[in-house]
């Protein structure tokens, strides 16, 4: 059969192909706008150049809806990434350990043509705060969320006692254009990183030294038996006076930067692994026995109001970013420290380069009684009888739409990492938290104990399951007369606000009241450190937020896992009790530093301020070369 067709319709069908063609190249063009050029990868000859390439296969996104939103989910990510306001997507997240000292030169992407998937809700957002909404400038835009398939950071730091380069690259399989109630997804990505080795500061090969103790002069003499005792234990250790550091480092803006470089030169000369800071106020005046650095980094809506400042102790750990090089927090040189807020911005590395911890002790006895409660802590042979029991103290922290009693359900999975431990609980939804019943459990010997809930410099305490009109009597800084454990100590954990503010005095109650007088209670130094340095009892070490706690709430990537133990707060606690029981970690030091360095891999790439206060303000009141259980 002569089949005719004419000219005009020649045309037409050319000019539909032409169509067609422009529009898959301009859909593509959009899916993949952010995609980063390939550059020349090869070495140019540079022996010091490397590559390393990885790919990533993921299955199609499982996409379920409520009444209220949508929530994605892939079965190679890792985690759902949460953070307070933004949409909740999967992620996955990948770490390589270099020796420190690498420069990243370039990463480039290639991946499979993305697929388009519509939803009918909008995608579900974190919750940090009775006052979270979802970020109107993300739900409301067309634009792609995130804003690539990768993101990373660099980072240098010690892990598992090795002092290491991190590269750290998160890949998102689905991303999201929230206007329009959809997601793109891929089902590969490789990805391709160039690296150049550099010469680091730091030698790799042995140790002079193992542990730092920074004092004041008037304390040396209390510290020596701890001296002696640590040697005993193979722990190589030098006392350094605050004298003798500024008399040696001329340089450096202030007393804190001389101090951190003298760590620096400790590291580089010696190799230390541990650093004690001995000093916190002097009495109740507002003068230091050894200063703290305070951070600016200011969370504008995650917390019940913006906090300006807040004691960070970190600051004197993270020495070195991945190249080698210090890192002073102090980028824009204006001697701000740790700034983030609407004017300022400084850059830091934040993984800690020591194991560090503080004794802030303010006065001879307070040295005195932590060097007497160390040694009898680790020379104890007959610990096991009392050392295997946790005390779990919890609520319900949290008015939450699913009903969750969040610090019992903490205080539940703590106990999961532990394998082999007993547990004394103490939740509101069966007895008082009081005095009495806390005292009680304590004064019986345990090894670790865990409080839930809400905190401030004078007291700890919870709600009672759904009723947030009341509190619970807690436990506060003058309940501690009760503690009788001599020689049967706690490392205790301390989920809430505020228990590790060391710099409360008289005259910074008169400054400020928030200071010292909360929940009816008057306090002249910190709830952590008194438990810490209690007489005849309380803890051989407390870890606390030296400012705002914030959890996370609800369930908003619908795993059925509360975010309050997903996120913030409640990941770092129960990492750190994860490093003891199932990593078999016995070194508090080391067991802080580590979980502060998996957090930093783990959430550090949502950029958001939450997450670098978290680290923050995660402070160890104890000696971070402390053996767990003693010998």
């Amino acid at each position: 059969m002569d089949l005719k067709i004419s000219k005009k319709t020649v045309f037409l069908i050319a000019a539909i192909i032409i169509a067609a063609g422009i529009m898959i190249l301009l859909v593509e063009r959009y899916l993949s706008s952010d995609e980063n050029d390939d550059a020349d990868m090869d070495n140019d000859g540079d022996t010091n150049l490397e590559i390393i390439s990885k790919t990533f296969d993921f299955s199609s996104p499982k996409i379920s809806e409520d009444t209220r939103y949508s929530y994605v989910s892939v079965p190679e990510a890792d985690f759902n990434s949460i953070s307070d306001g933004l949409p909740v997507l999967p992620v996955n997240v990948t770490v390589w350990e270099f020796p420190l000292g690498i420069e990243i030169i370039n990463v480039s992407i290639e991946h499979a043509t993305p697929t388009l998937l519509d939803m009918s809700k909008k995608v579900s957002h974190g919750i940090f705060s009775p006052s979270t909404v979802r970020d109107n400038t993300i739900y409301s835009s067309t634009d792609l969320y995130p804003g690539d398939w990768i993101m990373y950071h660099t980072g240098g730091g010690l892990h598992n006692d090795t002092r290491k380069a991190f590269f750290v690259l998160r890949v998102y399989p689905v991303r999201y254009i929230p206007k329009h109630n959809q997601v793109v997804c891929i089902d590969w990505l490789k990805v391709r990183i160039q690296y150049k080795k550099i010469d680091s500061p730091v030698s790799l090969d042995g140790s002079i030294v193992d542990f730092l103790i920074v004092t004041p002069s008037r304390f040396s003499t209390a510290l020596t038996p701890l001296v002696s005792h640590k040697e005993n234990l193979g722990i190589r250790t030098k006392i350094v006076t605050l004298q003798e550091i500024y008399d040696s480092i001329t340089y450096g803006c202030d007393k804190q930067e001389q101090i951190k470089y003298y760590i620096k030169n400790a590291i580089e000369e010696w190799n230390i692994r541990y650093v004690l800071l001995v000093g916190g106020m002097k009495r109740q005046s507002t003068l230091w026995h050894l200063p703290p650095r305070y951070s600016h980094v200011v969370p504008p809506k995650e917390q019940e109001w913006p906090e300006e400042s807040f004691l960070c102790d970190l600051y004197y750990a993270d020495i070195y970013d991945a190249q080698g090089t210090f890192s002073s927090w102090d980028s824009n040189g204006n001697t701000i420290f740790a700034e983030w807020n609407d004017n300022a911005y400084d850059n830091m590395d934040l993984y800690p380069d020591v194991y560090l911890g503080r004794w802030a002790c303010r006065t001879y006895l307070e040295v005195r009684t932590m060097v007497k409660k160390t040694l009898a802590y680790e020379t104890d042979t007959d610990s096991d009888d009392w050392f295997k029991t946790i005390v779990l103290i919890g609520g319900d922290s949290y008015n939450d739409s699913q009903g969750y009693i969040e610090g019992e359900i903490a205080c539940d999975q703590a106990l999961t990492l532990l394998p082999n431990f007993h547990s004394r609980k103490i939740y509101a939804s069966t007895q008082t938290i009081s005095k009495r019943t806390v005292g009680k459990a304590i004064n019986a010997g345990c090894g670790f104990a865990y409080f839930v809930g809400h905190g401030t410099p004078s007291a700890w305490t919870t709600h009672p399951p759904y009723d947030f009109d009341r509190w619970m009597p807690g436990f506060k800084n003058s309940d501690m007369t009760i503690l009788r454990n001599r020689n049967k100590y706690p490392v205790v954990m301390v989920g809430g606000c505020l228990n590790a503010q060391f710099d409360v005095t008289l005259l910074n109650l008169l400054r400020d009241f928030r200071y010292s007088i909360n929940y009816g209670t008057f306090a002249f130094e910190c709830w952590a450190w008194q438990m810490t340095s209690k007489i005849g009892g309380g803890a051989i070490a407390t870890i606390a937020n030296t400012g705002l706690g914030t959890h996370g709430r609800e369930d908003t990537d619908n795993n059925k896992i509360p975010d309050y133990l997903e996120v913030l707060d409640g990941w770092l606690e129960l990492q750190f009790f994860c490093k003891y029981g199932i990593q078999q970690s016995k070194i508090l030091g080391c067991n802080h530093g580590d979980t502060i360095t998996e957090y930093l891999h783990r959430f550090i790439g949502n950029q958001n301020k939450m997450d670098i206060k978290m680290v923050q303000q995660w402070c160890l009141l104890g000696d971070p070369s402390l053996i767990i259980g003693g010998m």
